[in-house]
């Protein structure tokens, strides 16, 4: 009897501790890119101290970063954690040239599957854009909500889009405002630094 005791406590035990935090990513109804390849995974939770923390023991040069990422950290929670990776994947003077992206992962919960939206920008500046007059061709978008991204137009005679995002947005809205960028085919124009701030 104390067999049967000792082994139903041992198998509760381990059962418990075997038991992982369960990640909840960002949620759209729309897949960017349904299936990816030579992939490395890297990501952004709150540790149990509660602090932001980025795991990125896995990441193997010149393979697609794919980041999973906590929906309800905000934009200034996890950008140190994008410089960081930005820097990382493309930095300048290299032995060699990193051909590959950054991708975040999503849920498409109406095809119900993982899907991945390329992060547009190579750098992030987390202070306000400086102020000077715009080239022509050249647009400046600073985007808060998705609804915003929503009613921005695709224009020819605009060729880069110089990106800054308000700070306090959530990882989701994030996520939905890359989202609306491809929808629009407006994320191939956007400038290699996006602000923060």
């Amino acid at each position: 009897m104390k067999t049967n005791f000792f082994i139903a406590a041992l198998s509760v035990l381990l059962f418990s501790s075997c038991e992982q935090k369960e990640m909840k990513i960002s949620q759209s109804d729309y897949s960017v890119v349904a299936e990816l390849n030579d992939v490395s995974p890297a990501y952004i939770l709150k540790n149990d101290e509660g602090k932001v923390e980025l795991k990125k023991n896995s990441l193997i040069g010149n393979t697609h970063w794919v980041l999973s990422v906590e929906r309800n950290l905000t934009l200034e929670d996890i950008a140190p954690s994008l410089q960081k990776l930005t820097e990382k994947k493309f930095k300048v003077g290299g032995m060699h040239e990193d051909t590959k992206d950054i991708y975040l992962v999503y849920s498409d919960t109406v095809h119900k599957q993982n899907a991945y939206v390329k992060i547009p920008f190579t750098s992030i500046a987390t202070d306000e854009p400086p102020v000077y007059e715009l080239a022509a061709g050249v647009q400046s978008l600073h985007l808060s909500t998705i609804d915003e991204a929503k009613s921005v137009s695709n224009s020819n005679a605009v060729h880069t889009y110089l990106l800054s995002l308000d700070k306090k947005m959530s990882t989701a809205t994030f996520a939905n405002i890359l989202i609306e960028l491809e929808k629009k085919q407006i994320a191939k124009n956007i400038n290699g630094e996006v602000y923060v701030y």
